[in-house]
């Protein structure tokens, strides 16, 4: 039994502790996905890690969250919504988290 309970508290940390890399990997690999064919894969990546990087750093996971929230229900995106995402221009319906 105490080897589970000692198990169970190691995958937690270990979750709690790589959370927000494992939410950036599915988000980055989401927007690369959705991405408007002819734009390069290296683009894309290297303009989500300028999204993430500006701004303050405890809203990081609220910015991939509202970018998850909003890639979700996509199919596709345009150059101009994949413009407007990664710039900081905001994602439609969630007017706070930019």
């Amino acid at each position: 039994m105490g080897f589970l309970v000692l198990a169970f508290f190691c995958a937690y940390g270990v979750a709690r502790r790589y959370s927000f890399e494992l939410v950036a990997y599915v988000v980055e690999e989401a927007l690369m996905q959705k991405a408007p064919e002819g734009i390069p894969q290296d683009q894309v990546r290297s303009r989500f890690e300028r999204y993430l990087e500006a701004g303050p750093a405890d809203q990081k996971m609220n910015k991939l969250l509202a970018l998850s929230n909003y890639l979700e229900k996509v199919q596709k995106l345009t150059a101009a919504e994949l413009d407007r995402l990664l710039a900081g221009g905001g994602i439609p319906g969630d007017a706070g988290l930019q």
